[in-house]
């Protein structure tokens, strides 16, 4: 009797480079991911293209040479790029910041209520991996992937947006601030463990995601408008309304006036006023009538926009008004945050923003380990 012996000389198989949790994960998300990807990296081309066209016309110009961008010698060229380019700068800012909520909408509340919507946890939690290290390890992955994929969004605005830092600067709400920095990351974040939780406590995906929107959108406000301003105490500054070239700000909006001197053009001017010899903030209504007792026409129409009046000393009516004010003894004051505390506001934000990532994050955890059968 012979005996054959057979030798496999072919090569082993192959291990993939993820295994276990991390692999499920990515078989799971990876539609989730590819589409977070794709949106950015469309997004991201736009910047690349128009930002490269932009940054040449900005040197084009003469404007990285040329000194103060406020001066008489830049007026001109300073306007021909503004006339090209200031659109997208203005207003592609508040779009761009709504893209950490929808990250988080697509990416976190379907993680959970998914499993739990179709029953398949039955199958996920009976695999020799308790229930508590999937959802760590889904949290963990994904949160990273996504808080990278958003802070490398975010360098690549910050390059974009590169030549409006000394012409609009990036402390405005709705503005740069919300994309640059290190708050689009943290919202991102935020964005995602908000959705996981939804998920988990509601247990549809569609009614977990809506939750998410609202919820997050709502955070949002309230750190613009809430949070923020409790930071740090805004400058206060008042103008001798005396001196030569003082600058004037008036503003018409909704029936409503309002006369002030100038902020520095980088810094998030916070409120404008005219104040009498007693320290008295001149209402609305006031500020009409002391308008018309100096005879004073701002050159707006009814209902007109805001609009800073020209830095006086050129023999306009802005020069007479302000002396008219030293006069009868009303002062013109401003408050702002300077653009040097971005980087002070960006790192209280995004910690808070974090802190509630983290929260979330247990809370999911928690849930799932006590609660979900």
């Amino acid at each position: 009797m012979s005996v054959t012996t057979l030798e496999f000389t072919g090569r082993p198989a192959r291990r993939g480079v993820l295994r276990g949790l991390p692999w499920v994960t990515w078989r799971q998300h990876r539609f989730a991911l590819g589409g977070a990807l794709l949106v950015l990296g469309g997004l991201g081309a736009f910047l690349v293209i128009n930002g490269l066209a932009m940054h040449h016309a900005f040197h084009r110009y003469g404007l990285a040479t040329c000194g103060d961008l406020f001066s008489g010698a830049c007026h001109v060229q300073l306007d021909l790029f503004q006339q090209h380019y200031r659109g997208p700068a203005e207003t592609l800012p508040t779009f761009l910041m709504l893209l950490p909520g929808l990250l988080g909408l697509f990416v976190g509340a379907p993680l959970v209520a998914r499993e739990l919507e179709s029953g398949t946890y039955r199958f996920a939690w009976t695999q020799g991996r308790s229930r508590v290290r999937w959802i760590v390890a889904k949290l963990v992955i994904l949160a990273t992937v996504l808080t990278v994929l958003a802070i490398g969004f975010s360098l690549l605005f910050t390059w974009w947006y590169g030549p409006w830092l000394s012409i609009m600067g990036r402390m405005n709400p709705a503005q740069a601030y919300e994309v640059s920095g290190i708050v689009f990351a943290a919202r991102t974040l935020f964005a995602f463990m908000l959705g996981a939780l939804a998920g988990t406590l509601i247990r549809r995906t569609v009614p977990a995601m809506a939750a998410t929107a609202v919820l997050w959108l709502a955070v949002v406000l309230l750190s613009m408008f809430g949070l923020r301003p409790l930071i740090e105490t805004p400058v206060t500054h008042l103008a001798a309304t005396g001196a030569a070239r003082t600058p004037l700000a008036i503003e018409f909006s909704n029936g409503t006036a309002s006369v002030g001197t100038v902020a520095p053009q980088t810094a998030w001017e916070v409120a404008r006023w005219t104040q009498d010899a007693s320290g008295h903030h001149l209402t609305s209504p006031q500020i009409t009538d002391l308008l018309k007792q100096a005879n004073f026409d701002p050159g707006l129409p009814t209902g007109g926009p805001a609009r800073a009046a020209p830095v006086p000393g050129s023999g306009g009516p802005s020069d007479t008004f302000p002396t008219w004010l030293t006069q009868h003894g009303y002062q013109l004051g401003v408050s702002y945050q300077p653009a040097s505390r971005f980087w002070h506001f960006q790192g209280v934000e995004a910690a808070a923003y974090v802190l509630l990532a983290l929260l979330c994050g247990a809370a999911t955890i928690g849930w799932i380990r006590r609660r979900t059968a």
